[in-house]
């Protein structure tokens, strides 16, 4: 997930760090870099990977890793047998009240329970010292200042999982060696990144490729890999009036939503996405947009004309792959026009839908 709306709440804009260090074959090695995201800027647009290089290091017993975290992401080890927390949960009590359209009309959402960054995945926990067991997380970068690297440190012999708690899949090794094993050199540590940077792009240009079939609109097309494509497939789509657009979620790791209405007003959702309410039990709740977390009415969505909800809002909610979520929407427009339709999570995911007599 790139730096969009939701970093912008959660996560401060991330220095970029080159992969680099002291990693060396002798036991004088202290520290192996890892970057969590892309180790250096992709020149292309939309493109990002949600994945860590190198995906696999081996380190010396009682030495450290270093985490640089270059995007919304999170380092976490799982404790035997448990499972990832979600990143969104609903929150007890204190349900939705009082929103209302752009006619004045109550939301259907109203009573549903607020929708909340869940802590677990927000907050770190386990320190800086991982000694084979339990949970350990870096917890979302923080919204005040560039993230500083993460380093932790292996005391315990053995091949551990890190995880990104925000992407699901994304995941990488440490193989933790007794100190008379060798381990690689800065310099194979680095080539290994450089090549699966090289792939990842190969990868999303083959991507970048696809011709969905009529009527249709793919969100992200990220494959199996780290390429997460953060634009849609067609960005721009003609139909006829009374066409049935399928909008479909291509990707496990990124969740998007088809959000369509003004610019403007969907432009204050995407900035309002995620906002913290204080906490006086600890810090702030990060509460997420209920006009962007759930759909603008009961499934399935009522067909298009331009002036739903009084300004022609019409949203899907989030959508995901693997879970209770859906991962696609069918909308059917029936009034000519030009259609402004984005994803409100990741800045700068935005199409046009013309529709024609």
């Amino acid at each position: 997930m790139r730096l969009g709306i939701l970093g912008r709440v959660c996560v401060a804009v991330a220095s970029v760090a080159l992969l680099g260090g002291a990693m060396a074959a002798s036991a004088s090695a202290l520290v192996a870099p890892v970057s969590a995201g892309p180790p250096k800027p992709i020149k292309l647009n939309h493109l990002d990977f949600n994945g860590f290089f190198p995906s696999a290091t081996q380190i010396h017993v009682g030495d450290s890793v270093s985490f640089s975290i270059n995007g919304f992401h999170t380092v976490s080890i799982l404790a035997s047998g448990e499972a990832p927390p979600q990143l969104i949960i609903l929150a007890a009590g204190s349900p939705l009240s009082g929103k209302l359209d752009a006619a004045g009309s109550p939301f259907w959402f109203n009573g549903q329970p607020r929708q909340v960054i869940n802590p677990a995945v927000g907050a770190p926990a386990g320190g800086t010292t991982y000694a084979g067991s339990g949970y350990l997380n870096s917890g979302l970068p923080s919204p005040t200042a560039p993230p500083k690297p993460f380093v932790v440190k292996f005391t315990k012999t053995g091949t551990f999982t890190f995880n990104c708690l925000v992407h699901p899949g994304m995941k990488g090794v440490v193989k933790v060696l007794p100190k008379s094993k060798r381990v690689p050199t800065a310099g194979q540590d680095r080539a290994a990144a450089k090549a699966q940077v090289a792939a990842g792009i190969a990868q999303a240009r083959r991507l970048a490729k696809v011709k969905p079939p009529a009527a249709t609109v793919l969100a992200g097309n990220d494959g199996s890999g780290a390429v997460a494509w953060l634009r849609f497939f067609p960005e721009k789509l003609k139909i006829k009036t009374g066409t049935t657009v399928d909008f479909k979620l291509v990707s496990k790791r990124e969740v998007h939503t088809i959000t369509i209405g003004p610019a403007a007003y969907t432009k204050a959702i995407e900035e309002t996405f995620t906002s913290p309410s204080p906490n006086p039990a600890g810090p702030p709740t990060i509460l997420v947009n209920p006009l962007a977390a759930y759909p603008t009415d009961p499934p399935p969505l009522p067909a298009y004309s331009g002036t739903n909800h009084g300004n022609g809002f019409e949203g899907s909610g989030i959508l995901a792959s693997g879970g209770p979520l859906p991962s696609g929407v069918k909308i059917t427009f029936t009034k000519a026009g030009v259609y402004h339709f984005e994803c409100v999570i990741h800045k700068n995911m935005d199409g046009t839908i013309t529709v024609t007599g």
